[in-house]
């Protein structure tokens, strides 16, 4: 069975609600735990104090905040971490097995070049001699962490900093083009919209922060008139659009077209006050396109502001979704798309083609399944090996909990996070980490650790924002950079204050053309991970809970 990046976020707070009320999941615990007491490469913890440490999860951008259990200096268990402002407690399947990874078969031990085992010594001079005869290309998965400052600072003298992309940040990618707002200082203000269009996004599946929308969403779920409605629009029954206000079932490939007959409908009739440019596409010629009635599109612009605020929230780039939210007035303002920082910078991304380089290093936070398009010398970071490699280098990096690490605020979010993730566990065996290998490199450029302390007193010095710790405290009161640092590294998260002017311009000048987008990964597109946990892999595969609904239509 192949799993998808979809797959593995789709229980979030709904579905760990109702896990806990079956038994199954305890069942699949008890197997769990008497299956990996007998794999002979997972060390016994030794009798010693068990205690509980609060952390952040450092498997994707979402950050999401972590009771970790501890025997002996070991972590034996995660869970949610309920006083976590953003996902209260919810987490993705992944991440509550994920102290197993560390532990997984497929652990890359040792360094390999081409095949063959090598060493991190011939590796550094490989990657010298690179270096030292053209530009290189550093690829970061996980932009806006202080090791991501390393990688950009190095590359501001050898080469170019890329940086891939997620789905939920290419669906902002137009905004940035239109305002020249970088896509990642925007969010979405989903708790203070009242009527969300969703083009595929998985929504009540795993999109965004686990928790954050659904929580929203069950307030009211079930109610003829909910607080939140959501329209789902997509070809098939999704989990998603089985459980939305609406669902609109459309042609597939379609989703511009509908954006597009909304947005004239919007402004033929004078449903909005926002002017844009009028869509090119007629009623009749969306119809066709769409498979709906032009009745059916003229219903659902009404609906769009029936109920206000409204915004619309494309499942990955798609042009005439974000030129509608310019038209519904939903761009800069509350429960739309809003500037939640004014301090980050725009930084290239990988879908344009790279320049002429002599090596590419790929950082361990880029997703197993990207390979850039490169005659370059690879080099890539990774803590398990997914097969079927083209780097040319195979490098062991830190896995789970095992360095240092901040986590800078996630792509959806409205307002700004911060928070630090300590090493938690060692690791097995020798590993470095992508900034590490640099800074071995280039001994001039700052470490992680100098970067965070760094940020942490320029938070202290701004006095903005609260502390979510076991109680909320304003950062007013903290007494200290080092008091602020100590906090944040036993699982506090500092939450900044929506910005008092969201609004900025964004000139859309004429309607978007229906340009076609290579999707390296994504909901949209199945990605599989390297590996597994094996209390993810045993929850999903034979608690049968969750039963497909692809190819069903209306």
């Amino acid at each position: 069975m192949k799993f998808s990046r979809r797959d593995l976020l789709v229980w979030s707070a709904g579905a760990a609600a109702g896990l806990a009320l079956t038994p199954v999941p305890w069942k699949l615990l008890d197997d769990t735990s008497i299956w990996s007491q007998n794999w002979p490469w997972i060390p016994q913890p030794a009798h010693g104090p068990v205690d509980v440490k609060l952390s952040s999860c450092t498997l994707c951008p979402n950050g999401c905040g972590l009771r970790v259990r501890m025997a002996n200096g070991s972590p034996v268990g995660i869970a949610g971490m309920a006083s976590h402002p953003l996902t209260r407690g919810a987490l993705c399947p992944l991440a509550f097995g994920a102290h197993q990874l560390n532990w997984h078969p497929l652990r890359l031990r040792s360094v390999r070049h081409r095949g063959s085992e090598s060493s991190f010594e011939e590796a550094h001079a490989a990657f010298g001699k690179a270096c030292a005869e053209g530009p290189v290309v550093v690829i970061d998965g996980y932009p806006g962490r202080a090791a991501s400052a390393v990688l950009e600072s190095f590359t501001a003298k050898k080469g170019e900093y890329r940086v891939v992309r997620g789905a939920e940040s290419r669906a902002l990618a137009s905004y940035e083009k239109w305002s020249g707002v970088p896509a990642a200082a925007l969010g979405y203000d989903i708790e203070n919209a009242r009527t969300i269009l969703s083009f595929g996004a998985p929504l009540l599946d795993g999109w965004g922060i686990p928790g954050r929308f659904t929580r929203r969403w069950a307030e009211s779920a079930g109610n003829a008139d909910p607080n939140v409605r959501l329209i789902q629009v997509e070809p098939s029954l999704s989990r998603t659009a089985a459980r939305a206000w609406q669902w609109i079932a459309i042609r597939p490939g379609s989703d511009a077209a509908v954006a597009g007959g909304i947005a004239r409908v919007l402004v033929e009739e004078k449903l909005v006050a926002t002017r844009g440019p009028m869509p090119p596409m007629t009623l009749t010629d969306v119809a066709a396109r769409t498979g709906l009635e032009a009745n059916a599109i003229r219903e659902l612009a009404r609906a769009m502001v029936g109920q206000t605020p409204a915004v619309a929230i494309a499942s990955d780039y798609n042009p005439s979704v974000a030129a509608l939210n310019v038209v519904l007035g939903a761009v800069g303002t509350r429960g739309g798309i809003v500037l939640r920082s004014k301090a980050v910078r725009s930084a290239d991304s990988t879908d344009a083609a790279f320049a002429s380089a002599r090596a590419v290093l790929i950082d361990s936070s880029v997703p197993w399944e990207f390979v850039p398009e490169t005659n370059a010398e690879v080099f890539r970071f990774a803590a398990w090996d997914g097969g079927s490699s083209k780097a040319d280098w195979l490098l062991p990096a830190p896995g789970f909990l095992e360095e240092l690490s901040d986590i800078p605020t996630a792509p959806t979010a409205g307002v700004e996070t911060y928070a630090i993730a300590p090493a938690l566990a060692k690791p097995p065996h020798t590993t470095h980490s992508a900034w590490q290998f640099l800074v071995a490199v280039d001994p001039s450029l700052d470490t992680p650790e100098k970067i965070i302390h760094s940020r942490c007193a320029e938070l202290f010095r701004n006095r903005r924002g609260t502390l979510h710790a076991s109680e909320e405290m304003p950062l007013a009161k903290i007494a200290s950079p080092e008091k602020l640092e100590e906090q944040l590294s036993q699982g506090a998260i500092w939450v900044g204050e929506p910005q008092r002017s969201n609004s900025f311009r964004c000139e859309l000048k004429e309607w978007p053309a229906e340009a076609g987008y290579s999707i390296q990964f994504g909901f949209p597109a199945a990605w599989s991970p390297p590996v597994l946990p094996l209390l993810a892999s045993k929850l999903y595969e034979e608690s049968n809970l969750r039963g497909t609904t692809e190819g069903r239509t209306a």
